[in-house]
């Protein structure tokens, strides 16, 4: 199973004449299985060979991306590329098709920014016009006693139009510098204006009467056009200022015409642009094409060019080298006169990267884990017990019926095609972790016997009421989940309580269980061992006869019948007699005699005593008595930096390729300072999962605590809601049923279904990384990268 174990990854030399650089690189981008290193990751992108390819892109995806913007200020919908995968198959035209894309999109660019500038300098006379006649109808408005009067003194006059939002800033800059020696008349003018920057404003016009004065006029006139204002003249008589006026109406219209078919050649040039050609739009056929050119010389630059000869190396999923292998030779086969390249596998110390083979299933939970780290190579992968483990234990704290089964509808619905189009379009990635979720919680609320906050009774009851009080029938047993009669008990919650407590205990010493377990097929996969005996055994050991020595109490408590409850044992209080008590026999013993309590109970102390020791000297003994000086870096298998990698790099390339690469030797340090950083190592270890083992099996009462919290809040919803119109029935009951259902409903959705659910999933999104994974997951891979023309993504906006 793949997604159990990463894939089995090979190292392969790879030698690519300059020649056929594109060909073999653009051949290599339909696959989904080529990692490339890069060979020296210090190397700033100005420097390498395709530098200048990859700046040309970037010019062209801008000029895209400007179009792109036209079309969207004209809402011009886009047809978006439903395959890219058979678009670049169709329009590969070689390693000369960029020159030839960059020129279509420069030219249509150039071609409507001049257009666009062509209706901006219309807009603009267009606004100058509408400016003069608003200055020419106001006019009449400012021929008031004070004008006029005046205009008799000698007073000159300045008319112009300003943006209103200047208005007040303008008159306290105009009455400083003339030092009040000034009158100002500003009127509103009741239309808008449109700006090139596509900014509606308001404007105004004002008039200023001041002194005679050549001064005083340089001084206002450096004023407006600061503001960048327009100012125009009036004529004196009333004959030259109705023609004038009809004159620019005439104009107005004139340059009104002009702006609309201006707007209306945009308008068809970008609709020529949305036109589908071959299974998109040409502007979208346009970006994705400049983008996989980019994305292919951004990976050329990886390689080391060296006379005329790109070398690199990869990483290839194991028996995938024959398919590279024959289709570079049908490159070549297809072109004589183009060299080909070629692959050699060679021996490396390099860690290989981690891979799998994810499908829309896997890959919500296989994101969970590498959230918190990516796995080691060929560690076990925690992402296929999650896609189990995790929604269960949201269940468990989520666990309802009636909630389940709409978080179980809600992903039904989300596996439609439906859902892709809709506002949930966003949720359709997580849809079978939501399908699973619902599952869990529905199953778990069964278990609870818990719909909506109402006991179900499915299989009838064995307890019979009796005079008030519940009787339990001879050899009964209820078939599935909790009994309904308890339901209805004054005891409920304490029972509950009590049950759903033990029940997470139980979940957690068994999860944590089985990550130890992972650990040791870890050991023996890695044939560690070492690790093996001296720490997965004793960590087993510990954790099985202490919190495993509980859990089997707690089952031996449940299939023990008492003839009073005031007899049981507590088994908390055995615990803690175990350790404090060791010797005395215990008073109301679990076993059948105190006896065999206490001797089985010295054991397992004994068994937990002794593994700590184990743990925490037996590794650094061993290491010591072996005298061997091997670093324990070795043993960590520690992922290198980029620098080793970039050194290996430059040493495997100086080897010839028929010739094996020599692993890299280790570095030696000295025996003393290995033993002192493996003791220091080991010491944290040990107390880590000591301590971790009490710790983590209390962090598991989440789930009883967020369970617990989750039918308390459903049960005040339904109880302050719709439950007394229940109650009451007849025909005010119904009446106020249906007026308070939407509250009730409201109450559900946004605080149970949202706000709950996502508490839950936090929680059990700790308890998977902290609780679980902590037991055997190293978390210190990196992740398989494929050069792969899938890599290419749609501009599509998503929902």
């Amino acid at each position: 199973m793949s997604l159990f174990r990463s894939e089995q990854m090979e190292f392969y030399n790879l030698v690519i004449p300059r020649e056929s650089a594109w060909d073999v690189m653009n051949t290599l981008g339909y696959f989904d299985s080529v990692h490339l290193i890069d060979y020296d990751p210090t190397l700033p992108q100005i420097n390498r060979p395709f530098s200048n390819y990859v700046k040309r892109c970037d010019d062209v995806l801008q000029k895209i991306e400007l179009i792109d913007g036209e079309m969207r200020n004209y809402k011009i919908e886009k047809i978006y590329c439903p395959n890219i995968k058979d678009l670049l198959e169709k329009r590969n035209g070689g390693h000369k098709q960029f020159e030839e894309l960059e020129q279509d999109v420069c030219k249509v660019a150039d071609d409507l920014e001049h257009q666009q500038q062509t209706l901006n300098n219309l807009q603009e006379k267009k606004n100058i016009i509408r400016e003069n006649l608003e200055v020419l109808r106001n006019a009449v408005a400012f021929q008031n006693e004070d004008s006029e009067e005046a205009s008799l003194l000698g007073f000159q006059k300045m008319v112009g139009v300003i943006l209103k939002e200047d208005e007040l800033r303008f008159k306290r800059i105009i009455f400083r510098i003339t030092k009040g020696n000034i009158h100002v008349e500003i009127m509103d003018i009741q239309e808008h204006f449109i700006q090139q920057d596509k900014r509606i404003v308001q404007k105004c016009v004002f008039m200023l009467f001041y002194p005679c004065g050549d001064l005083t006029q340089k001084k206002i006139q450096r004023v407006i056009e600061s503001f960048s204002c327009n100012k125009f003249d009036i004529p004196t008589s009333q004959e030259q200022h109705t023609q004038r006026i009809t004159s620019l109406e005439n104009q107005l219209n004139e340059a009104d015409q002009l702006v609309q078919w201006t707007i209306t050649q945009i308008n068809q040039r970008l609709r020529s642009l949305a036109e589908v050609k071959y299974n998109c739009s040409w502007i979208e056929e346009m970006r994705i094409l400049v983008t996989k050119e980019q994305y292919l010389y951004m990976n050329l630059n990886r390689l080391n060019m060296t006379n005329s000869v790109f070398h690199g190396q990869i990483w290839l999923p194991q028996g995938q080298d024959q398919k590279i292998q024959q289709a570079l030779r049908d490159l070549h086969g297809n072109d004589k006169q183009l060299p080909s390249g070629q692959i050699q596998e060679c021996q490396t110390q390099l860690t290989p990267p981690t891979y799998y083979k994810l499908n829309t299933f896997t890959y919500p939970f296989q994101e969970i884990v590498n959230t918190y780290g990516i796995p080691r190579y060929k560690e076990i992968n925690p992402g296929l017990s999650t896609i189990i483990t995790f929604p269960f234990l949201v269940g468990v704290m989520f666990g309802d019926v009636g909630h389940g089964l709409l978080l179980f509808v809600c992903g039904l619905y989300l596996t439609s095609e439906d859902a892709k189009k809709s506002i949930f379009a966003g949720l359709v990635p997580v849809r079978y972790m939501i399908l699973l979720i619902g599952f869990f919680a529905a199953y778990n609320g069964l278990i609870y016997n818990d719909f909506l906050s109402i006991g179900l009774n499915l299989f009838g009851s064995c307890y019979q009421l009796i005079d008030g009080e519940y009787e339990l029938q001879e050899d009964c047993v209820y078939k599935f989940g909790i009994d309904p009669a308890w339901g209805s008990s004054a005891n409920q919650l304490t029972f509950m309580n009590s049950f759903k407590m033990k029940l997470a205990v139980i979940i957690g010493v068994t999860h944590m269980t089985f990550g130890i377990i992972l650990k040791g097929f870890n050991t023996l996969h890695f044939n560690n061992y070492i690790d093996f005996f001296c720490e997965f055994i004793p960590q087993s050991l510990l954790l099985i006869c202490s919190f495993g020595y509980m859990d089997f109490l707690l089952f031996l408590k449940w299939t023990t019948k008492y003839e009073n409850t005031n007899d049981a044992p507590s088994v908390i209080t055995t615990m803690i007699d175990m350790v404090l008590k060791p010797f005395d026999i215990p008073d109301k013993p679990l076993f059948e005699s105190g006896e065999q309590q206490r001797f089985i109970q010295l054991l397992l102390l004994s068994i937990i005593v002794l593994c700590v020791p184990v743990m925490l000297i037996t590794k650094p003994l061993i290491f010591s008595l072996s005298k061997k000086n091997i670093s324990y870096q070795q043993l960590a298998s520690q992922v290198p930096d980029d620098n080793i990698i970039h050194e290996q790099l430059q040493h495997d390339m100086q080897k010839d390729l028929s010739q094996p690469q020599s692993r890299v030797s280790i570095q030696q340090h000295h025996e003393h300072d290995d033993i002192s950083e493996l003791v220091v190592h080991q010491s944290i270890e040990t107390i880590e999962f000591v301590l971790g083992s009490v710790s983590n099996t209390a962090s598991y009462l989440r789930l009883w605590a967020l369970s617990l919290a989750h039918s308390q809040l459903a049960e005040v919803f339904f109880s302050m809601t719709i439950a007394g119109h229940i109650g009451q029935g007849g025909f005010f009951g119904t009446i106020g049923s249906i007026v308070q259902y939407p509250g009730f409903a409201l109450a559900t959705l946004g605080v149970l279904m949202c706000m709950d659910l996502m508490e839950c999933f936090l929680h059990a999104l700790r308890l998977q990384w902290v609780e679980f994974q902590s037991k055997f997951y190293k978390a210190d891979g990196y992740l398989f990268k494929a050069y792969s023309f899938k890599n290419i993504k749609n501009n599509e906006p998503e929902d």
